[in-house]
């Protein structure tokens, strides 16, 4: 999957946010973290909005992509945890 964005939102250690300009296999693409200080650090927050193209089928398809989708966010906090933490 190639997906093309633009940062659409961004307030200093408070949220960033991204929207797809152009990509194959997703009609429209939009992501924001969002940053809350906590007593031992900082909490991130992701948000996904994915829109599949195929009408009906698209929306049929959503039912295996969210799974997917939801890991591989799971897998890149860690991986931003970890960063963080080094």
């Amino acid at each position: 999957m190639k997906l093309h964005f633009v940062v659409s939102e961004w307030v200093v250690n408070r949220s960033v946010a991204f929207k797809m300009t152009s990509g194959n296999l997703v009609k429209g693409y939009k992501q924001r973290y969002i940053l809350e200080p906590t007593s031992t650090g900082i909490r991130v927050t992701c948000f996904e909005d994915v829109t599949l193209p195929f009408g009906i089928l698209g929306k049929l398809a959503e039912v295996f992509r969210r799974p997917v989708s939801e890991a591989h966010v799971e897998r890149m906090l860690i991986s931003l945890k970890s960063l963080a933490e080094a």
